[in-house]
């Protein structure tokens, strides 16, 4: 993963970042290089995620594969997060 880089913008005179949610807006420097961070720690958390699930659904033949597709059901629908 890399993280977004952070621009800035003369015409407003704020730093700015890409993300998947569209353009986010900073008055400072630091607070857009966070930002940036946080995005790529996202990415990188999704990506582990579908590795876990792929994981999880890899072996379908196995005494735990009903057990275990449940659980990938579980992470892609984001019930491990609350």
């Amino acid at each position: 993963m890399s993280k977004p880089p952070v621009y800035w913008s003369y015409a407003e005179q704020r730093y700015w970042i890409n993300t998947p949610d569209g353009v986010k807006w900073f008055d400072g420097p630091l607070e857009a290089e966070n930002a940036a961070a946080a995005v790529d720690q996202q990415k990188a958390a999704q990506a582990e995620r579908e590795r876990i699930v792929a994981w999880l659904r890899s072996d379908p033949e196995s005494d735990w594969a009903k057990r275990d597709w449940h659980l990938a059901k579980q992470i892609e629908e984001g019930e491990h997060l609350t």
